[in-house]
């Protein structure tokens, strides 16, 4: 009887000194479990991922407060003492709720690990007419590529970088010939030059070198939706290039231009699940596309995956980039980054077919069946929500 009241005088002298010790939410302070809301002093605060750490956020009042009614006004009637506010939700713990897998995906790339290759040297060229603003931020989101990227790949030789304005047309060719040994009498008519367009991106491999290229003018284009990932998304292209020089040849569009994609956006997210949430939601309810319909089934997005099996010279565009992403992303989820890149570099040797069949150890239709599946869900989850603004 003495062991067992004193057993019970510890239990309780141990949970008490723990609830003292666990500290007060404030904002920026550490904490340790995304999603997690706690109520203090008249405050509810959230936990939530700000670069590399769990921190709360800025404290949101649970006060509600209401005007002086005016003659003739209805009064709202008011919550009995029992009644209890309903719980302010997180944009992760609602798109956690839906059924969606896009968080496991996010989960295992952040919070990011150490460097095991070299970092990848970079030479810029930049025109005199670019804005500062846009020089600076282009070239800050290529160190944040990098630095991701060194986790998983060595990357090869030396990548040129030009920046130039919506007019620097013949800058960027002088810049990208001269570098890659390019013999392109015509390169000035091979880009974009109407005046609706806001901004343009491209890389290019030879066998040795690489460069990407940006034309861009007004910095207020660097926060527009459909550039926030881009920086990223034509790094990756290089990442195919480091694991095999003719990607552009072995992957499937849908795999070369949606693999971009996808990681153009989780690396522009900077590790920060709602910017991942939000970049990822836009591209999937694209009014352009042919397939925005959430009846469709598994053997239409298997069609679709077959239609674009094959090289972006010869395949028609429709969905590459949106329903593209959908399929890395499986891909992703499934094999594991390091993973995925060892399917880029078995398509080298084996060809796409044969390393499909290695990665998922089956035949590649069965294999498309369970990357059809999961673009059917995910793209009907998504389509579904409400909790973004289109």
């Amino acid at each position: 009887m003495k062991v067992s009241l004193l057993a019970l005088v510890l239990t309780l002298v141990f949970s008490g000194s723990s609830a003292i010790a666990a500290p007060n939410p404030k904002t920026g302070a550490s904490c340790t479990k995304s999603g997690l809301v706690k109520t203090y002093q008249g405050k509810k605060f959230t936990c939530k991922s700000s670069g590399k750490k769990l921190v709360w956020s800025k404290g949101v009042s649970t006060k509600s407060t209401s005007g002086a009614s005016t003659p003739g006004s209805i009064q709202a009637s008011r919550p009995t003492p029992s009644s209890s506010p309903a719980p302010v939700l997180t944009l992760a713990q609602k798109w956690a709720a839906t059924g969606s897998q896009a968080l496991e995906g996010f989960n295992q790339a952040f919070p990011q690990k150490s460097a095991q290759y070299p970092t990848l040297e970079t030479v810029w060229r930049i025109s005199e007419q670019v804005n500062p603003r846009i020089s600076t931020e282009i070239q800050r989101q290529y160190k944040e590529s990098i630095d991701f990227w060194t986790v998983y790949t060595k990357h090869q030789g030396v990548l040129q970088v030009i920046v130039g304005t919506l007019d620097d047309v013949e800058f960027i060719c002088k810049w990208r010939s001269s570098y890659l040994e390019m013999q392109h009498p015509d390169c000035n008519k091979n880009f974009r030059t109407d005046k609706t367009r806001r901004w343009d991106a491209h890389t290019t491999q030879s066998l040795t070198k690489a460069t990407d290229f940006y034309f861009m003018t007004d910095p207020a284009t660097l926060t527009a939706p459909d550039f926030l990932p881009r920086v990223p998304h034509e790094f990756f292209h290089n990442v195919q290039w480091a694991q095999t020089v003719r990607y552009k040849s072995l992957l499937p569009c849908w795999a070369q231009e949606g693999g971009a994609e996808y990681f153009g956006i989780l690396v522009s997210s900077q590790g920060d699940l709602e910017e991942f949430l939000k970049r990822r939601y836009q591209p999937l309810t694209d009014r352009r596309g042919k397939l925005m319909s959430t009846q469709l089934t598994q053997v239409n997005w298997k069609e679709w995956l077959i239609s674009a099996d094959m090289s972006c010279q010869s395949v028609n565009p429709d969905g590459i980039y949106s329903y593209g992403l959908l399929a890395t992303e499986y891909l992703n989820i499934k094999l594991g980054t390091a993973g995925l890149l060892a399917l880029y570099r078995d398509s080298d040797a084996l060809g796409w077919d044969k390393a499909i069949e290695k990665a998922f150890g089956k035949s590649k239709s069965e294999a498309y069946d369970e990357i059809a599946a999961y673009m059917r869900d995910e793209h009907r989850i998504n389509f579904n929500q409400k909790i973004l603004s289109r």
